[in-house]
């Protein structure tokens, strides 16, 4: 992998993990109940989850690589289309609403069930699965070493996604109440710009 399809997965994947969905509501909202430290529980199962989707979406992507050279280049400019219109839809979305209802701990915490809950709300989240499918073609030749590219991709993916998410939980368990305030729309447009951008970059390189 060249160093200029590295930086577009870098940033492409730094703008997805900050736009809020269901692993960043999670960790906010029990960084939110439980505090900083606790909630790294909950990041460490994320990551989990997202590992082994990650892991085996980019398994089945390598053997499609060598046996459909041409479903694959399809598969590739859905992902472009598809991240253009991640972008847009990003940046047309309201705020999403962060429970902030019961700021106290109504529940004993428990490690274990904190980290098997996260990791099963990525492990199952078939919206996250299809993104995958036609996120990670972008960034793979088909003409280099599959398993090195592949192995780039996935630590790509987990520490980007590890530094967001310790991120929102350093932010809400300081100042929680800022997450849900309208101000995020800003991130949202942000967001959005910053995907067409990658999209329409990605496109222009196949």
């Amino acid at each position: 992998m060249n160093l200029d399809t590295w930086l577009s997965l870098l940033i492409a994947s730094f703008f997805i993990s900050l736009s809020p969905g269901a692993g960043a509501i999670t960790t906010i909202n029990q960084s939110i109940r439980y505090g900083f430290k606790k909630s790294i529980y909950t990041i460490l199962g994320l990551q989990v989850g997202y590992g082994v989707q990650i892991i085996f979406v980019s398994i089945g992507i390598g053997f499609l690589v060598t046996s459909n050279a041409f479903l694959f280049t399809s598969i590739k400019w859905v992902g472009v289309v598809y991240l253009v219109a991640l972008g847009v839809q990003q940046w047309m979305s309201e705020p999403k609403h962060v429970d902030l209802a019961n700021n106290q701990t109504t529940k004993k915490f428990t490690a274990y069930s904190h980290f098997l809950k996260a990791g099963f709300i990525n492990l199952l989240n078939l919206k996250a699965t299809v993104f995958l499918i036609i996120f990670i073609p972008l960034f793979i030749r088909p003409e280099l070493e599959q398993i090195n590219q592949i192995s780039i991709v996935v630590v790509t993916l987990l520490m980007v996604d590890v530094v967001i998410m310790l991120g929102y939980a350093t932010l809400a368990s300081y100042v929680g109440k800022w997450i849900e305030n309208d101000k995020i729309k800003y991130l949202n447009r942000t967001t959005g710009t910053v995907l067409i951008l990658v999209g329409i970059s990605i496109g222009y390189q196949l």
